[in-house]
């Protein structure tokens, strides 16, 4: 019982059956030869940096349990020092079939890096690795900032929401060391860098500010900001549900991603009392949530060259914004956004310029009306204007309108200006000064892109279209 080596190794037993690691990617993406595949070559690279010693032999405990019990650290470091060429071979087959070349790499860097540095044996091998796997200098610099934060170096790389750290991000394994967690006090300083984790609801009435961070939330948590303002510069949010309550709301490159349940019926963002609200370059990848809702008629909102890929939720109207009035879109792009009505947008009323150099692509609603779909837009009025509501912007579905007032054809009135209508716009309750089925939708420029011969050539009625209601 005074063995050193007996406690520890029996504390590692004990944190593997009581508090193990978060299951690694593989633990569920590969069958079980294949994940003893990977952990031989991981090894194999491991070996190459010299000899096992007990730290990594620890981690080895922990990390061969996060992705098989049946994986054997002496089997697999036998198997590492006999890999030849054909298991090289097919070890790199296995890693680019599967997309884990980042993930392994990582794997091998925490393990070498553990004992305080590459050999330059290793540092070679690695550089063949990568020009043989074409990983160019950006991906490998993201896969080399993760492993600064995994292993608590004092000032690690800044981690940006790249597509391969978005990917990394995956990998629970790692989890617990990569993050940080948020906590009501951390949120009263501005937040310059890292990797943040928020396990439950937080709530603060402190001015929020993150700059090159990323936040992950966990749980379906939420982070209510009341009466403060939000800042966010190069940030990345991970499943991310805010309740705002800022005069002052301001995103620029903010990448928002995450795949909720839709039985959840999860809104990302939700606000209130916003006087001056500003998205710009930023994206928002949000599968079954609905991005943003405006909950009063005086908030503001403008979205400036922004992409919104695979939003909504089945169960909520507007898959990216659901508002009463006063939210405008410019040099945005929509694609594959659905929600029960209105793809992209749910509103009251669309004003002037509402939606400018805009493309919207395969943005769609569950619901269907005379056996037409509501679309990509709902709204139920409109703002009259001769500057047009849809401007210079290109659709491919349904608009649809419940209502509103008379399009004067001297004042040059119309809802679609220098824009490519490539569907149908639905209405059923638009008034015309003539008395006819002749309301005139299009300019001449939009008629001409949307290859048509009239102004209402896109016209269709609907009686069964739903009115408004803010849900």
């Amino acid at each position: 019982m005074n063995n050193l080596n007996f406690w520890l190794e029996s504390f590692d037993k004990l944190r593997v059956e009581r508090n193990p690691f978060k299951a690694h990617i593989i633990a569920n993406s590969l069958n079980e030869h294949e994940q003893n595949q990977y952990a031989v070559l991981q090894a194999a690279f491991v070996l190459a940096n010299g000899a096992i010693n007990q730290d990594q032999e620890r981690l080895y405990g922990f990390w061969l349990a996060a992705i098989n019990n049946n994986l054997s650290l002496s089997n697999i470091i036998t198997q590492a020092q006999s890999v030849d060429l054909d298991i090289l071979r097919d070890g790199i087959n296995l890693l680019e079939e599967k997309g884990l070349i980042e993930h392994f790499l990582i794997d091998v860097l925490v393990f070498t890096r553990l004992t305080g540095g590459l050999t330059d044996n290793l540092k070679n091998i690695l550089g063949e690795w990568c020009q043989l796997l074409s990983l160019n200098e950006v991906q490998l610099n993201d896969v080399i900032a993760l492993t600064d934060h995994i292993l608590s170096v004092e000032e690690p790389h800044v981690v940006s929401m790249t597509e391969t750290i978005r990917a990394l991000l995956l990998n629970d394994v790692w989890a617990e060391f990569f993050t940080t967690k948020l906590t009501k006090s951390k949120l009263e300083s501005k937040i310059t860098q890292g990797i943040w984790l928020i396990e439950s609801d937080i709530e603060t009435e402190s001015a929020v500010e993150f700059e090159n961070s990323i936040i992950i939330f966990s749980n379906n948590a939420k982070l209510d900001i009341k009466n403060a303002s939000i800042n966010l510069r190069n940030t990345g949010l991970v499943k991310s549900i805010f309740n705002i309550e800022a005069s002052n709301v301001s995103f620029d490159n903010v990448t928002a991603v995450g795949d909720f349940n839709a039985d959840d019926k999860v809104t990302a963002f939700t606000l209130c009392h916003c006087d001056e609200f500003n998205v710009a370059n930023s994206s928002f990848e949000l599968k079954n949530a609905r991005c943003f809702k405006f909950k009063d008629e005086e908030s503001k909102g403008l979205f400036e060259v922004t992409t919104f890929k695979n939003c909504g939720n089945e169960y909520l109207n507007g898959g990216v914004t659901n508002y009463k009035q006063g939210v405008k879109f410019k040099n945005c792009d929509f694609l594959n956004c659905n929600a029960l009505i209105g793809g992209i947008i749910y509103c009251k009323t669309v004003l002037e310029s509402s939606i400018v150099s805009c493309k919207i692509d395969n943005c769609n609603s569950i619901t269907i009306c005379n056996n037409e779909n509501i679309g990509c837009i709902y709204s139920y009025t409109y703002i009259k204007s001769a500057a047009g509501l849809i401007i210079d912007s290109i659709i491919n579905s349904n608009v649809s309108f419940y209502t509103g007032g008379d399009l004067y054809v001297n004042n040059k009135e119309r809802l679609f200006v220098n824009s490519e209508l490539l569907a149908k716009f639905n209405y059923t309750s638009i008034c015309n000064q003539y008395g006819n089925e002749y309301r005139h939708i299009l300019d001449n420029s939009s008629i001409a892109l949307s290859d048509v011969n009239n102004s209402y050539d896109k016209n269709q009625k609907l009686s069964e279209m739903p009115t408004w209601s803010n849900n």
